[in-house]
């Protein structure tokens, strides 16, 4: 176990860059966060923040905002060769919020720098990484600032989030295998004019080449386009040259204006082998990237952040071994690797259509028709709610229960419950950056169970700097132990949802999964002798 007073090095400073340091400074550690360009990018790559993300943001305190200002989007509309397929509704999820939000990147990294701000951390801008060693205990890094002196920094852990040409990834050796696809794209963040609804994204399949219309806020859309298959084309379109392709690929009743910006890019499907060498992470597009198709890339970084930071603030704390940080690439490789899959075997389809017979080119558009039946799973990987660790050495259940929440899923938010009288959602109730112990008293008791009451009590006494307790049971059921909060289920939601009969202790981590479940409220001790040693 290893305490240290040096911030962390936070090196770049975009979304995931900002997540981070914002984490580590909500959980208390000191952190200096780096980034060389002179300010926020307003040239807006990323477009969507999913359920999920906008989960996370809730604890942060942040997410209002964001859905207030951002655009839902509640359906695809599909066309082939200017003929329309099928418009798949993008059904509510089982979430605070059922739709995610179309909003501009530059705004994200707005709202979470002011954020950070708020926390005492600001980004010191036009300061770059020039070179990095790491020794025992620490890592020195040279960084060039904004008035070109060159400053030494030594920092316990380095975090890279400097994006998928990351300083930070070079400085350590690590590869950055995977493969270019064939087809350059242009890109346009225009208005548009005509007849397009604004919560529906538009899917062009055309024997001329692809063609996508995204959501974004301030009725303001994003339209990437194909260009022709291994074209050496870098510089970027007119806008008269983007009206020409939204014309020939089905759309000429639209009519665009406004161009913020123009560009054309390459996509490439690649993924570190490490997210952790040494005393140095990879994290956000420093670790994977891939297609734009289902808008994760930012939102998976975000979620990367989000896992790291508060494993890191334990460690350094003293209170769990250093081992728990290797579980940062265990559980959030995978989900990269599931999205560089899907995401790269969806563009393929779509990339391809041009080249097919119009046979096949009909099985296609058949094929991407979702059944009833799976548009709801399908929404919920998308939104990224169905994601889990269920494999993680953090993630432990010892006696297989029927009901509730596995360890390793998500925790399921439930509304109402009521948080020292309080009405209010699980959700807001898990907001304080620690562990969570959810202790389930015995149906229909008038009282709260002394079992349980000694439990919570040992349990804070030995864990309360990194650990709350909170009491399923009756209002006025008895005088709770100091650090105790207790919730009451008007409804009986939470006990249903939760399985709160059977299981009576779920320990929640920080990020808000299930780590541990047991049927005894003196259980804990079982998950802890196997996750706090070596």
């Amino acid at each position: 176990m290893t305490t240290s007073s040096d911030p962390v090095l936070v090196v770049g400073g975009r979304t995931t860059g900002l997540m981070m340091a914002a984490e580590l400074a909500r959980h208390g550690v000191p952190v200096r966060i780096i980034d060389k360009s002179p300010g926020i990018d307003p040239h807006s790559r990323a477009t969507y923040l999913h359920a999920r993300t906008l989960e996370v943001f809730q604890m942060l305190g942040v997410a209002d905002e964001i859905v207030a200002k951002g655009q839902p989007m509640k359906a695809i509309s599909m066309y082939a060769n200017g003929r329309h397929v099928t418009t798949t509704p993008d059904l509510p999820v089982d979430s605070p919020f059922p739709w995610g939000a179309a909003f501009a990147q530059s705004k994200t990294e707005t709202i979470l720098q002011r954020h950070l701000n708020g926390l005492g951390i600001e980004v010191e801008r036009s300061t770059e990484l020039l070179d990095l060693q790491q020794h025992d205990g620490h890592v020195q890094a040279t960084i060039r600032k904004a008035d070109g002196t060159e400053e030494v920094v030594t920092a316990p852990w380095l975090i890279g989030c400097d994006g998928a040409h990351s300083t930070t990834r070079r400085h350590i050796d690590e590869e950055f295998p995977g493969e270019i696809d064939p087809f350059p794209y242009l890109a346009a963040d225009v208005m548009i004019d005509g007849p397009i609804k604004p919560e529906i994204a538009y899917l062009c399949l055309h024997d001329q080449g692809d063609l996508f219309i995204f959501l974004l806020d301030e009725g303001r859309r994003q339209i990437i386009s194909t260009l022709p298959k291994n074209s050496e084309r870098t510089h970027p379109p007119t806008l008269e040259e983007v009206q020409q392709l939204v014309d020939e690929r089905g759309f000429t009743k639209l009519r665009i204006s406004d161009p913020r910006w123009l560009t054309t890019y390459r996509t490439h499907y690649r993924l570190a082998p490490k997210y952790r060498v040494g005393r140095v992470f990879l994290a956000g597009d420093s670790a994977h990237i891939h297609s734009v198709i289902g808008g994760q890339g930012m939102n998976t970084g975000i979620q990367d952040a989000f896992n790291l930071a508060w494993k890191l603030a334990l460690v350094l704390r003293g209170v769990v071994p250093e081992w728990w940080m290797d579980t940062y690439e265990s559980e959030r490789r995978r989900v990269a690797a599931d999205v560089i899959h899907w995401t790269k075997k969806a563009t393929d389809e779509l990339t391809h259509f041009a080249e097919l017979s119009p046979a096949e080119q009909q099985r296609l558009c058949d094929h991407m028709v979702v059944p009833e039946s799976d548009r709801l799973p399908l929404r919920n990987h998308q939104e990224e709610l169905d994601l889990d660790y269920r494999s993680s050495r953090l993630s432990l259940e010892l006696e297989p229960l029927e009901v509730g929440p596995t360890p390793g899923a998500r925790a399921p938010d439930v509304v109402p419950v009521t948080a020292s009288g309080v009405v209010t959602s699980l959700f807001l109730t898990l907001r304080a950056p620690y562990h969570h112990l959810l202790l389930f008293n015995p149906p229909e008791a008038e009282t709260i169970d002394a079992d349980l009451l000694a439990a919570a009590t040992k349990e804070l006494e030995a864990h309360g700097k990194w650990l709350k307790v909170l009491i399923v049971g009756p209002e006025g059921g008895g005088e709770l132990p100091d650090g105790a909060t207790l919730i009451t289920d008007p409804e009986g939601k939470l006990r249903q949802s939760y399985g709160g009969n059977d299981a009576r202790l779920y320990l929640i981590r920080p990020d808000g999964y299930i780590a541990y479940r047991s049927r005894s409220v003196d259980g804990l001790d079982v998950y802890l002798a196997r996750v706090l040693n070596g």
